[in-house]
């Protein structure tokens, strides 16, 4: 389940994040490739897990098919992450998806257009998987039963971020620009996910078809260890994982009304009143010792903290020569900006929930054995869980897992705890000291971060920088458009006029040395500002180049010409293109509504 978390998040990250490239051409060659590139993705897929069907059928150990189906398909994961990256970067498969409604302007659409082709990737896997499924677990599921069931195991998944995804979209078609900011969003996460946690268990157990546990002996014995523990549920219910063959159980929720404990009917038949009570004491550890808060914070303060790593890294290469000269340049600019604003967050992002979120939820298992050894005074109904969980299971007794510890660990661990309070103590200090390290990191990086936007700032790096490409190459219109906006920024307003005219001149057709120039004249204060020079700079630039930036600019003129029905128009066109800059285009809205009103 966390596996599939992250790649759901990767996916997100890929299709949110990297913008269309609207000015791109639709090319059938792209789509021949993208064709081409499914269809290798689909054969070797086919071929890997045919391969491991060969070795099972000439005698290979079960544990070791176990083994390899879980390091297959683990690798064809991560492999179909990587293709889909390979259609968004390099065969730009978004400049075929603009016909969709709404997938330029709602992260909602654009999200769930990815997570759609991430799904049929992931069909594919599970397509070509389930008779190496069959032999591990001995299912009597059928195929489509078996793929229905991994879509709804992992469609449950998405509601926290569907939840995020379209109050964000909604407060940015109400127009409050607050919620496109970092602080904005920041809080509608935070928000969203202390909901979703509150109440979303009542959801997630209807969506899996969860039923209560017969009422019968067993149940009786569970909720009357349960109510002499204080421990209060809102039902023991049956988990039809996998047409409820799976060997698991689990808890959901905080809530006591919303709080469910979920246990396979496959686990219930093999282990006895004992051990399902070990199980019980277990889950209920992961409640008491606050786990699910404790992951819920996590979250929030990286996201917190990764939210602009992607402008910062920005800033630190545009102090780099080379990659300062490759930003510049209209061919590859964006291309090398995006990358640097998207692939180094996404590594970290790899790498907080493999490894960091990775050793939280591996000693929080430990922790929850912890607590069920102390609950019920001895290590041996849960010992014998998990062996017979391993027995059945294929022997995966040794099977290595980046969330869990493996069931061989656990036992030994266990056993090494049985009496031992000050192994106990040390696990419990190495758990709290690990989160509170984690806060001080955290903590540390905002203040760095802070500081170091304050002496580099992006304005200043990229001054200098273009400051020393003009240098090399004056006649560069390009650097001269770059160099005049930075100096119109730092109020050199006559310094300005003169660059951006002198760049003009080399290059009369450029739409964004036009555009800067007429948003100069649009802004600038008297004695340089030139209302009537900006509406016909604006214009051209708007016909060269519609693109969101340049009718905001067009947008402005008319606003400063008194014309203010058509400034409406343009803004409003590009609120419809959408982009980064949303929140500012709605703020420029608001401005000119409230002038045709007369207010200003």
């Amino acid at each position: 389940m966390y596996s599939q978390l992250i790649y759901f998040v990767i996916v997100l990250f890929l299709f949110g994040f990297q913008p269309p490239d609207k000015a791109a051409v639709v090319s059938s060659t792209d789509a021949s490739y993208i064709l081409v590139a499914f269809l290798a993705f689909a054969f070797y897929c086919k071929a890997s897990f045919q391969r491991i069907e060969k070795l099972a059928s000439r005698g290979m150990l079960l544990s070791a098919v176990s083994q390899a189906y879980d390091i297959t398909l683990t690798r064809f994961h991560i492999i179909s992450i990587a293709w889909i990256f390979f259609y968004i970067y390099v065969f730009n498969i978004k400049s075929f998806l603009h016909f969709i409604p709404g997938f330029d302007t709602f992260s909602t659409v654009s999200g769930l257009v990815g997570i759609l082709i991430y799904m049929i990737h992931m069909c594919l896997i599970w397509y070509y998987s389930y008779p190496l499924y069959k032999i591990v677990h001995s299912t009597r599921v059928g195929r489509t039963e078996f793929i229905r069931a991994n879509l709804s195991f992992s469609s449950v998944l998405l509601i926290p971020w569907l939840a995020i995804s379209i109050a964000t979209d909604l407060f940015i078609f109400l127009k409050m620009p607050f919620m496109s900011s970092e602080l904005g969003q920041t809080l509608v996460v935070s928000l969203a996910l202390v909901v979703f946690v509150l109440f979303g268990p009542w959801l997630m157990v209807r969506l899996w078809h969860c039923e209560p546990l017969p009422r019968d002996a067993v149940r009786e014995e569970l909720e009357r260890f349960s109510d002499g523990l204080g421990f209060r549920v809102g039902g023991f219910l049956l988990w039809p994982l996998f047409g409820g063959e799976m060997l698991t159980a689990g808890v959901v929720g905080i809530l006591p009304r919303f709080r469910y404990i979920l246990i396979t009917p496959g686990l219930l038949k093999i282990l006895g009143i004992d051990e399902l009570r070990a199980v019980v004491a277990h889950e209920m550890g992961h409640v008491r010792k606050k786990h699910l808060l404790l992951f819920v914070a996590l979250f929030i303060l990286f996201i917190a903290s990764v939210y602009n790593i992607g402008s910062l890294l920005l800033i630190l290469a545009r102090s780099n020569r080379t990659l300062s000269h490759l930003m510049l340049m209209p061919e590859v600019g964006p291309y090398v900006t995006s990358f640097i604003e998207s692939v180094p967050p996404l590594i970290l992002m790899v790498f907080f929930f493999r490894y960091v979120f990775g050793f939280f939820l591996r000693n929080c298992e430990r922790q929850a054995d912890i607590y069920a050894l102390q609950t019920l005074g001895t290590p041996l109904p849960l010992v014998s869980s998990f062996e017979k969980i391993a027995s059945h299971s294929g022997k995966v007794m040794d099977l290595p897992n980046w969330h869990h510890y493996s069931l061989r660990q656990r036992i030994d661990f266990i056993f090494a705890a049985s009496g031992n309070h000050r192994l106990i103590r040390r696990h419990n200090r190495k758990l709290y000291g690990a989160a509170l390290a984690f806060l001080l990191v955290f903590c540390t990086l905002s203040v760095l971060k802070g500081t170091t936007n304050g002496l580099l700032t992006e304005k200043n790096i990229q001054f200098r920088m273009v400051e020393s490409e003009i240098a090399e190459h004056p006649d560069n219109p390009e650097l001269l458009g770059v160099y005049g906006v930075l100096l119109y920024e730092k109020g050199r307003y006559s310094e300005a006029e003169s660059v951006l005219s002198a760049a003009l001149s080399m290059a009369p057709e450029n739409a964004g040395i036009l555009n800067n120039l007429a948003w100069f004249y649009a802004t600038t204060p008297e004695p340089f500002k030139n209302p009537s020079e900006a509406i016909e700079l604006a214009e051209k630039a708007a016909e060269i180049n519609p693109e969101a930036h340049v009718l905001d600019t067009l947008a402005e003129a008319y606003y400063v010409n008194g014309m203010y029905a058509e400034a409406i128009e343009a803004i409003d066109q590009a609120i419809a293109k959408g982009g980064p800059e949303m929140a500012h285009y709605i703020k420029q809205k608001q401005k000119f509504e409230l002038a045709l009103r007369g207010r200003i």
